[in-house]
């Protein structure tokens, strides 16, 4: 009897439907406080510090300085400068939907994981890439947004006063992401990642998803190979 594969990969594409929304803060003064809210409380062995981890995310961001602060696309400028995401994000959109889908649609049966806690332990993106490129419908390479919105948003100070504030976010429109997703062992089925993406498509990914944003639909195919 044949082993069984490790992994069970497939290529998947999502074509946003709405503006895909920048979500870093341009502002250097921000960047600090933005990596330390989402830093883990243990640093693995080998991880990088938040100071460096600061330096690696100015270091992507427009050479240009920004006088108010916006929420903008990182880039790869060590390869052309186009317009990028990490890995990371994508996996944590993911590990959001399946814990909606696990809690208010299939629930989970006794002795049995449920879609969470699958996508959580056992789905990953290719490995080999630092970056993903964030594209054009026809697959073209973007090195600038194609403009940036500015809304008024009401927010408390330190004494918890109300305040009123401009919120600005750099956007993309059209836009698509292509990926490779690998499943350990197969435990998740092509139906439930279909499931999986239908309501990321609906919930919206990356920045001003409660506006509507970050929309789309997808395709995702198992790669013949494995």
């Amino acid at each position: 009897m044949a082993d069984k594969p490790l992994w069970t990969q497939y290529d998947v594409r999502l074509d946003f439907t709405t503006e895909l929304c920048g979500s870093v803060p341009g502002d250097p003064d921000l960047i600090k406080k933005w990596l330390e809210a989402r830093k883990p409380r243990v640093r693995p062995p080998g991880g990088k510090s938040i100071d460096e981890i600061n330096a690696e995310v100015l270091a992507s961001l427009d050479e240009e300085p920004i006088e108010v602060s916006i929420l903008v696309f990182q880039h790869d400028n060590e390869n052309g400068g186009h317009i990028v995401t990490r890995p990371n994000t994508l996996r944590s959109h993911m590990k959001d939907c399946a814990r909606v889908i696990s809690t208010y649609y299939t629930g989970k049966v006794e002795g049995e994981k449920s879609l969470a806690a699958k996508i959580k332990n056992c789905a990953y993106l290719d490995d080999s890439l630092y970056w993903i490129t964030i594209l054009r419908p026809d697959g073209t390479k973007i090195l600038e947004p194609d403009g940036a919105i500015q809304k008024p948003i009401h927010v408390t100070d330190a004494r918890g006063r109300p305040m009123n504030a401009l919120k600005k976010f750099e956007y993309i429109r059209p836009a698509r992401i292509d990926f490779t997703l690998k499943i350990l062992g197969g435990v998740v089925s092509l139906k439930d990642l279909n499931t999986l993406f239908m309501v990321g498509g609906t919930h919206g990914y990356a920045g001003e998803r409660s506006a509507g944003m970050g929309k789309y639909t997808f395709e995702i195919k198992e790669r013949e190979d494995g």
